[in-house]
């Protein structure tokens, strides 16, 4: 029988609504909601701007959405998409419509209510585009737990937007409010290179993309063994980000055809343009899937699968987004398919595999990570 998510009672100006965290967990003990987003819902009813009015942006699990039904949501991730459509459902709520990360927002708006991202350079390549977009007197309503926000979150969006003020923090959580002014939109270089050596070619890297400035440690030692698999038909790099580790795989020719995967809409974007860049004539040969991990993945089965499974999602420590992954590796994979896999050493990912897969080896490690092998039977 599948477990259904326990919702909380959200109470807010606008009602009272019973939110659920996506991807479910059972047990879940964290809420969909934190005092930045009550704060927010507290300040805009206090504004009586209607929700027509209104674009928000990075919410993460809906509630923003949810409650003030604004024209539309602004967001990089897929996995909050899912949570707004489970909340939506959860509430008899209509669906807001969905901008991507990739495009520019062109709704007219008074309002955005923003929650401040994780990454300085994502927030900065939104802060300039919501600078095209926004009238003289329009407002950005910028919200964040206070353990998490940058001291230069208000120098910021003084920047970008206009007049800055930061209001006085409470429930943990704080606000800053910016008027757009007349000032010039500040142009923002959103895009950051790195010279990969297993590529032997450079890397463009979008903002919100892990790691956008250099190859990281457990990306690299994977690379060190991708001789560990044997070349197959098609092969996937799963939580690929900017898609390095399946076109290394594509340049040693262990695969004719590649299917990268992320729930990151700059991710998917980066991984596009760096395979048609590096391997302009293979584009016939390569896929690209925006998606909840392999959750609706329509696609042919691979037979080989390389991941450097995540363990955050956005500011949580959250080894079950690397096990859920690792599971639906387990669906997704052909018979006789191979999963190779890099994680953390603190990550104890052997028990599960042993339970979904034949043949697992641990086959290498160093001082902070450890290549695992699996075989579906």
């Amino acid at each position: 029988m599948t477990q259904l998510p326990r919702p909380s009672q959200l109470h807010s100006p606008y009602g009272t609504f019973d939110l659920s965290r996506y991807p479910f967990r059972a047990g879940e003990t964290l809420l969909a909601w934190c005092g930045a987003d009550t704060l927010a819902l507290e300040e805009v009813h206090r504004r009586a701007i209607a929700g027509a009015r209104i674009l928000v942006v990075n919410d993460a699990h809906g509630a923003l959405c949810v409650a003030l039904q604004p024209q539309a949501l602004w967001t990089d991730s897929m996995l909050a998409v899912q949570a707004l459509r489970q909340n939506e459902r959860a509430n008899n709520r209509p669906q807001t419509p969905v901008i991507w990360s990739t495009d520019a927002p062109t709704v007219a708006v008074d309002l955005v209510v923003l929650r401040v991202p994780k990454q300085r350079v994502y927030l900065e390549y939104q802060l300039s585009e919501l600078a095209r977009l926004l009238p003289t007197g329009a407002i950005v309503l910028a919200a964040g737990m206070d353990k998490h926000l940058s001291p230069h979150t208000a120098a910021m969006l003084e920047r970008y937007i206009g007049p800055t003020e930061r209001l006085p923090g409470k429930r943990k959580a704080r606000l800053f409010i910016a008027v757009r002014d007349r000032r010039q939109v500040v142009e923002r270089d959103v895009s950051a290179t790195y010279y990969c050596a297993p590529l032997g070619a450079n890397l463009d890297n979008l903002p919100n993309v892990f790691s956008q400035d250099k190859l990281d440690a457990g990306t690299r030692f994977l690379l060190e063994h991708l001789h560990l698999a044997e070349p197959v038909e098609t092969a996937m790099d799963l939580a690929c980000g900017n898609g390095v580790i399946g076109l290394v795989a594509v340049k040693q020719g262990l695969a004719e055809n590649l299917v990268f995967c992320d729930e990151s809409a700059l991710a998917i974007a980066s991984a596009r343009r760096n395979a048609t860049t590096i391997f302009p004539q293979q584009s016939h040969s390569f896929q690209f899937h925006h998606g909840d991990g392999l959750a609706h993945y329509a696609g042919a089965a691979a037979q080989l699968i390389l991941c450097n499974p995540p363990f955050h999602q956005e500011h949580i420590v959250n080894e079950f987004a690397g096990r859920r992954l690792l599971q639906q590796c387990s669906e997704y994979l052909a018979p006789q398919g191979h999963l190779l896999l890099v994680a953390n050493r603190h990550l104890d990912y052997l028990p599960l595999l042993r339970c979904r897969f034949s043949d697992v080896k641990k086959c290498a490690s160093n001082a902070k990570f450890t290549i695992l092998s699996a075989r579906k039977g």
